[in-house]
């Protein structure tokens, strides 16, 4: 019989290995692009502040964890059905190394993402009394995530390693959206990302790539399920502008792994620029 001395031996063992492992993460998710048309000639132009929230060192206060950045939007509708997008993303990102008695992981990743997008999409009113709208947006992404990772090993000896790759994007997003009052708008929107790795350049050595899940980037490409809410609320004074204010999740469908950050939350403004013009004149 196994004693029990071995088990929490063997235990303590997991524990220790799981601890000294500090994630490089491939992905981020973005805001997302959810223009709630009902004809012919309406426009968006948006521009979101993004984060991904902090998290800071309990022992020192020192910020360990975060993710912010920028979201750009626009939209337009070409006829009473269809309409066209474009998006712009940034990150500026950095998480450490949990440097403790039992975790001698020292590194300090910063990482730099940006990716422009295209996409073209159908809306439709399902119910003109509710003020009640289905959309469906698909595109194509081309971007690059680049990081570093600096600090020392268990040996004390220290390290400065780089990884970039650049990545192609392409998106499925459906969304149904209700108005109020034409001021208040509450969307869902359910986009799927199919992410391709390529072109990828590091001096991490073969044991590195295995070790922090980066060898199978380019073997096949990852899917992620995002759903999110977004919520813009219009003045009366000021048509044309609103206040926008959105959550989403990303969740990995695919079975390779890969480490991801999880949460985005943005708030920002969007304009309607004919609306606006419309009211000068």
């Amino acid at each position: 019989m196994i004693k029990i001395g071995t088990i929490l031996r063997l235990a303590s063992c997991l524990l220790l290995l799981a601890s000294c492992y500090t994630p490089r993460y491939m992905y981020s998710p973005s805001a997302q692009n959810v223009p709630a048309f009902e004809k012919k000639n309406d426009s968006k132009l948006s521009f979101n502040l993004s984060t991904n929230f902090s998290k800071k060192d309990n022992n020192n206060g020192v910020v360990k964890n975060y993710g912010h950045g920028i979201d750009l939007h626009a939209a337009y509708a070409l006829t009473d059905h269809f309409a066209v997008q474009t998006n712009f993303y940034r990150r500026t990102e950095k998480n450490n190394g949990d440097f403790n008695s039992l975790n001698l992981d020292s590194s300090v990743i910063n990482y730099t993402r940006t990716m422009f997008e295209g996409g073209i999409g159908y809306y439709h009113t399902i119910s003109h009394r509710s003020q009640t709208f289905f959309q469906v947006f698909a595109g194509i992404g081309f971007g690059k995530f680049d990081f570093t990772d600096i600090g020392r090993d268990q040996n004390n000896i220290f390290h400065d390693n780089y990884h970039q790759a650049a990545v192609t994007k392409l998106f499925v997003q459906p969304a149904f959206i209700i108005k109020t009052k034409k001021l208040f708008t509450a969307s869902l929107s359910s986009r799927f990302s199919l992410l391709y790795f390529h072109n990828i350049q590091t001096n991490y050595n073969a044991t590195e790539l295995d070790n922090y899940k980066l060898d199978s980037l380019t073997y096949r490409p990852r899917l992620f399920w995002e759903p999110a809410g977004i919520y813009s609320i219009g003045f009366k004074k000021l048509p044309g502008i609103q206040v926008e204010v959105q959550a989403s999740m990303s969740w990995l469908v695919s079975k390779l792994f890969i480490d991801y950050r999880s949460f985005n939350f943005s708030i920002g403004l969007m304009a309607d620029l004919p609306k606006m013009l419309k009211k000068n004149r």
